[in-house]
């Protein structure tokens, strides 16, 4: 039995494929964790999405980003880009299972067989991973409440950029979602860390008051694999928090880490989505 952990899919299913068979992947007795954004921008989100369900037990995944989006599109609050290439998810006849099949899915796991989490963007360097599971799990039961379209309605928007404990109703739900599906920097300032949510530069092209969310995250016994970053190319300079995202929908390739063996397998991109 093998555990494996893949970066940004983005509606890039033959590319999942191909990276899945490099590895003898078998359902019947290995896991795949996603990171999040399975939809948005590749030419494929809907067979994406209906892989992983047909993967069943073998299949789990946190949300992203595009993945909150598409739930925000189907439920009618939000428009969607021409670029996301999801027309044949919303325009489809299973809408509302997409709608609920999202709403279920969390923010943040610890991965049952290892000493090890996985989350879209990042953890917030404030909290520890203890904390960091309890919010998320707040979001997945706001998610699943009755009014739940009403945060959807009011999640597009950077503030607040500070964490405080008493943050309340959509500013806390939004703080939440948003450092775990947006965040790339963050910015030190007389208050405390702030997110700042407008760089999607890597490291050395953004401003010197800028630092990736990980540079202020104290070492962890804990491993932390993250996507979101496609500019990363996955390097973090760290070994305990792992950066997955490598761009495939980008021209770029998309990477496999074999979670028990710490290695990974990519996948050149077949084509690329501007």
């Amino acid at each position: 039995m093998a555990h494996y952990a893949v970066g940004d899919i983005h509606g890039c299913i033959d590319e999942l494929k191909a990276l899945l068979d490099k590895v003898a992947f078998d359902p019947a007795t290995d896991k795949l964790w996603s990171v999040g954004d399975l939809v948005g921008r590749g030419l494929h989100s809907q067979q994406v999405l209906q892989f992983a369900v047909e993967l069943g037990d073998a299949f789990g995944c946190v949300l992203g980003n595009h993945d909150l989006h598409l739930l925000a599109v189907l439920c009618g609050v939000r428009q969607a880009h021409p670029k996301d290439n999801t027309d044949m998810i919303h325009q489809g006849a299973e809408t509302e299972f997409w709608i609920e099949w999202l709403r279920q899915q969390p923010l943040m796991l610890h991965l049952p067989a290892s000493d090890s989490v996985i989350v879209h963007a990042g953890v917030y360097p404030e909290w520890s991973l203890a904390q960091a599971q309890t919010l998320a799990d707040e979001v997945r039961a706001q998610l699943q409440r009755p009014d739940y379209q009403d945060y959807l309605q009011q999640m597009y928007h950077n503030e607040p950029t500070r964490w405080c404990d008493e943050l309340t109703g959509v500013e806390r739900f939004r703080f939440i979602v948003n450092a775990f599906t947006r965040m790339r920097f963050c910015r030190q300032e007389a208050d405390g860390l702030h997110l700042d949510l407008t760089s999607k530069l890597s490291p050395q092209q953004a401003d010197a008051d800028l630092l990736p969310w990980f540079n202020f995250y104290p070492t962890s016994p804990i491993q932390i694999m993250f996507g979101h970053w496609a500019a990363l190319n996955g390097k973090t300079g760290r070994e305990d928090i792992i950066a997955l995202d490598t761009g495939c929908v980008w021209g770029n390739k998309l990477t496999l880490l074999n979670i028990d063996q710490q290695s990974f397998v990519t996948q050149a991109a077949f084509t690329d989505v501007k």
